[in-house]
């Protein structure tokens, strides 16, 4: 989630994901965007159970999804998360779950630049507005000053 960066959060489609068709039920595309979300998170020192000790959270407010081909039992894929732009309150997220190429499927974490034959194959592909919330009473707020830094947001922005 640092803009300007893409986070890679690689994962196999188990079992318990798929529908009675046998490809992943479409809800759970937003389940597994959210794995992703909350590791891009860890990965910045930043766990989501800290934030909500700190009486705050991210609320979901916006999506525009696609889904593109389904995803099926077995496959190792990735998500990769960017911040595609920011205020004082919100983050403008894109996630895309994608089958990397083989030469890629290891690859986890922030990246500045994904390399140009990193997807080999798209399968869902969203983008979301989340607003910083402080949790008692439940109301908008600006993001603090600590998370800005770790997320590497323009003040300005």
């Amino acid at each position: 989630m640092r803009h300007q960066e893409h986070h890679l959060f690689p994962l196999n489609i188990e079992f318990d994901l798929l529908d009675a068709g046998n490809v992943v039920h479409h809800p759970n595309y937003l389940v597994l965007c959210e794995r992703a979300r909350g590791k891009a998170l860890d990965d910045l020192d930043i766990p989501h159970a800290e934030l909500l000790k700190q009486g705050m959270s991210f609320a979901l407010t916006e999506t525009h999804s696609k889904y593109q081909k389904p995803a099926l039992l077995g496959m190792k894929l990735s998500v990769i998360t960017s911040c595609i732009n920011f205020s004082r309150a919100t983050l403008t997220l894109q996630q895309q779950l994608v089958a990397p190429n083989l030469n890629y499927r290891t690859l986890s974490g922030y990246l500045q630049k994904l390399p140009e034959d990193f997807i080999e194959q798209s399968y869902f592909w969203i983008q979301m507005r989340l607003v910083c919330v402080k949790l008692n009473p439940l109301k908008a707020q600006a993001i603090p000053d600590i998370l800005i830094e770790k997320l590497r947001l323009n003040k300005n922005g």
